[in-house]
């Protein structure tokens, strides 16, 4: 009987050798792996958003800082609580005649408190630029809506009234009209002032830039408290290797 000698190429012994020495990496070790890699970008992109998020944060305390110098603070025993208004505006506000008034609380709400001489209303709009902004209705009440002797006075607060500042800061080269409206139709309306354009629009943009900072300081813990939790994940995970090795 001949007995047929069966001779493979070099390369493919080689190649059968190094198949038989290779391990694969076990699913689980791979998905490790991967894991691990994640954890580590994320904890590389919240130290960016950290530095990024610190840089805005002195920017716009700068900010705050700069604009706050243009105010007064008010401190009167006739009112619940005190408030910040623009230079030059202490000494005439309350208003006595048609004509609106911002305002900033020690709580930092926004406030627009408007005037009408001679007539009653519920709710104000603001026109002459792009588009138009309104306030909600606020009833009378002697609360928010009173009245006395020939002035109504009303104070609006809130994200309808704060569009409405933004609307006045944003269309400040316009001439801008207010008015005044009871239950939806207009009772009178007058030309906003360009100082009261000036002042409404310098509380606003202070307002809107507390409320920034705020925000960035809000920001900076969430961001250090992923960082700490992606780091003991990572830790977590190491114990694991160690006690499995």
């Amino acid at each position: 009987m001949k007995i047929r000698h069966i001779f493979l190429p070099l390369a493919a012994l080689l190649l059968l050798s190094s198949a038989s020495c290779s391990v694969k990496k076990p699913k689980a070790e791979e998905e490790r792996e991967t894991w691990l890699h994640s954890l580590n970008d994320s904890i590389a992109k919240y130290r960016a958003e950290v530095e990024e998020t610190s840089a805005a944060l002195h920017v716009s305390q700068t900010e705050v800082g700069d604009m706050i110098s243009k105010f007064e603070h008010v401190a009167n025993p006739r009112h619940v609580e005190g408030y910040y208004i623009y230079q030059g505006w202490k000494n005439r506000y309350p208003l006595q005649q048609t004509g609106v008034v911002a305002r900033i609380t020690d709580d930092e709400r926004f406030e627009l408190i408007a005037v009408l001489s001679g007539g009653n209303f519920n709710q104000i709009a603001v026109s002459g630029g792009s588009g138009s902004a309104a306030t909600k209705v606020v009833p009378h009440d002697q609360a928010l809506n009173y009245r006395a002797g020939s002035l109504n006075t009303v104070c609006f607060y809130g994200a309808v009234a704060d569009s409405v500042g933004m609307y006045i800061a944003d269309n400040m080269s316009h001439n801008l009209t207010v008015a005044y409206m009871n239950n939806g139709s207009k009772t009178s309306s007058f030309k906003l002032p360009s100082d009261e354009k000036e002042m409404i629009a310098a509380t606003y943009k202070l307002y809107a830039a507390q409320k920034t900072t705020h925000q960035l300081e809000r920001k900076l813990p969430m961001l250090a408290k992923k960082i700490d939790t992606c780091r003991k994940m990572l830790e977590s995970l190491d114990s694991v290797a160690k006690t499995q090795n």
